[in-house]
């Protein structure tokens, strides 16, 4: 079965540890994910954050689709848009709150961002879980206020959110959620049973999760096949290459 991981990094952790391009296909590569989505987290220039990936997905075309990691703060946001989005064809943006530490409900910035993400048709990923900056209420405000752009939310709301991520979001046609670092039993089971495994993503968020339980962890709660066929790869098949303009 293809396996295709929405949801990964790349660049030097908050550890300090190195990585590259081919430690992440090789070690993904292991446990048959054949491709992958990636945003930079490491740093303090998004720009330059964004140029890493811009050069995985060069060396790796085909296999590594970037993601543009962008910062509503900074005054450069709406252009780092375009740039990545525009210039180097990018296949969707990562927000994450609780890194960038901004609350996304009291940051007006991001509607124009927002706006401007719309015209290119690609799906946004929030980071959802981690308390006070990134909960699921408040991301899920915008998937409502901007229904033509299909919303990612990663972890399934994390340890603190996860059956609440499933209630905000299951009457929001445009939000998926994606499962790394999710091991509570009953909420991955749910977000299958109540948003369908049309709406749920794997994601092993390497470097940070290890890569062979995220994949183990269906196995073990026997998923059957068909659901595992839009969870492991048909549901990033759909948001790589579709805006909710298209549903």
């Amino acid at each position: 079965m293809l396996i295709y991981d929405i949801h990964s990094h790349l660049g030097k952790t908050s550890s300090g540890d190195e990585n590259s391009p081919e430690d992440l296909v090789n070690d993904l590569k292991a446990y048959g994910i054949s491709k992958v989505g990636i945003s930079s987290l490491s740093g303090i220039s998004t720009r330059a954050q964004n140029d890493l990936v811009h050069r995985a997905m060069e060396a790796f075309p085909g296999v590594i689709k970037g993601y543009a990691f962008i910062n509503p703060k900074a005054p450069d946001a709406i252009d780092e848009v375009n740039r990545c989005l525009g210039d180097y064809g990018m296949d969707g943006v990562k927000f994450h709150s609780w890194k960038h530490g901004y609350y996304p409900d009291n940051t007006p910035a991001l509607n124009d961002i927002f706006a401007e993400i719309r015209k290119y048709g690609v799906h946004v990923q929030t980071h959802v879980g981690t308390a006070p900056f990134s909960t699921p209420y408040t991301w899920a405000e915008y998937a409502r206020k901007f229904p033509d752009i299909n919303f990612l939310f990663t972890h399934i709301g994390y340890y603190e959110f996860g059956l609440s991520a499933i209630e905000v979001v299951k009457d929001l046609k445009n939000v998926w959620v994606e499962t790394s670092g999710q091991m509570d039993v009953d909420v991955l089971l749910k977000a299958i049973d109540v948003l369908g495994p049309e709406r749920v993503c794997f994601g092993t968020d390497w470097p940070y999760k290890p890569v062979n339980i995220e994949v183990e962890k269906f196995y073990e709660l026997k998923v059957p096949e068909e659901k595992l066929e839009y969870i492991f790869h048909k549901n990033a098949e759909y948001l790589w290459s579709h805006s909710s303009r298209c549903l």
